[in-house]
């Protein structure tokens, strides 16, 4: 949620940066503003839902993964230097464009792809931000980044901390939350940088602010241990009832991997959806990976979880949240396409469960 607050600072900031802004002013221009960013981005749903949506089927049909991470990155570029038009940033229009692919059917085989370029991008980052530390502030202004740091850390926690049992979690889950994401984001240096390079931050003020985040992440292994016993404190102190419900449901991060929907996949699916299927009496829970777009959209339509994505790589199975698969089923055609999934599943999970489709003789 806070990166989604993100979106309305971006589009403010420019509306800010006007020299000759007068009180007057300001309500009607940011209404003005706000209208435009509604109309670009409705602008933006409808492309990425509609057409940009048949795209991404038209390369994925191709198999090729180059063209798909090629597709991925004109998305981002094509949407920055549409908001970049529109007069918002470009940073705004990166954020988008995540957004866009986010709601697509190829999520999982995305995050996977550019996982390498995230790696590389995010230490980048993170280097050009370090460099912008000014230590001699730092030990100047050092009661003034004392306070901030503390104000930030206690205010976000006891937000997250009230927040948390309205969307559903204990006292002691928000508690521990709360202290978690106490720290500040690595968005806030793009909000900084943006707002300093428009001239609506002091360029003074806006190291102090660095600062103050880069510190806020660097104690994140701390808070996290402070959130841990204050959760424990609260859990000791306040009997929680629903602890036997939310252990309920722990397998549903460890189910049966299917490797292609096609027809034997489909008939294995319908069986693990049987009752009998288990020792328990209760269905066993899958997920199903297929490089077909239109097999994916197909079964996604009659309620099958296929999601597109190569499942037999280890990057794409963690991005669908699949960290322990119960077992794993490679349905696949070709036999030589089917050992290498295998080996592939070998290599990354030693331990689990496998079968495909030749040794079954089907």
């Amino acid at each position: 949620m806070q990166d989604i607050a993100v979106v309305p600072l971006l589009v403010i900031l420019p509306v800010l940066e006007t020299q000759n802004l007068i009180e007057e002013s300001i309500w009607p221009m940011l209404a003005q503003e706000s209208l435009k960013a509604l109309g670009g981005l409705g602008l933006l749903s409808f492309g990425g839902k509609y057409i940009w949506r048949r795209v991404f089927e038209v390369v994925a049909e191709t198999r090729s993964s180059e063209a798909f991470v090629a597709l991925c990155l004109l998305t981002v570029a094509g949407t920055s230097l549409l908001t970049q038009k529109l007069g918002f940033s470009d940073t705004l229009g990166a954020f988008l464009a995540g957004a866009l692919l986010a709601e697509t059917n190829f999520r999982t085989q995305i995050e996977a792809d550019i996982r390498p370029f995230r790696g590389l991008l995010l230490g980048l980052f993170f280097v050009t931000t370090g460099t912008s530390i000014d230590m001699q502030l730092l030990f100047r202004e050092w009661p003034n980044v004392l306070s901030l740091l503390a104000g930030l850390i206690v205010i976000k926690t006891l937000i997250i901390t009230a927040i948390g049992p309205r969307v559903g979690l204990s006292l002691q889950e928000s508690v521990r939350i709360g202290f978690l994401l106490s720290q500040g984001g690595e968005f806030g240096f793009v909000v900084f940088s943006l707002a300093n390079r428009l001239g609506v931050l002091p360029l003074e003020l806006n190291k102090l602010l660095i600062i103050v985040v880069v510190l806020s992440m660097a104690l994140t292994p701390l808070l996290n241990e402070i959130g841990r016993r204050a959760s424990e404190f609260v859990g000791e102190k306040f009997d929680n009832e629903d602890r036997t419900a939310e252990m309920e449901n722990f397998d549903l991060s460890e189910p049966v991997v299917i490797l292609g929907f096609g027809q034997m996949g489909q008939v294995l699916a319908n069986l693990l959806s049987t009752p009998l299927a288990s020792s328990d009496g209760e269905e066993l829970q899958y997920v199903a990976f297929d490089l077909d777009p239109s097999v994916v959209k197909a079964s996604t339509k009659l309620g099958f979880p296929v999601i597109y994505g190569d499942g037999s790589r280890p990057a794409v199975l963690q991005s669908a949240g699949i960290s322990s698969p119960k077992a794993v089923m490679v349905m696949y055609r070709g036999k030589e396409r089917t050992t290498e999934a295998v080996q592939r599943i070998r290599l990354a999970f030693p331990a689990e469960r496998y079968q495909y489709m030749h040794e079954l003789r089907m």
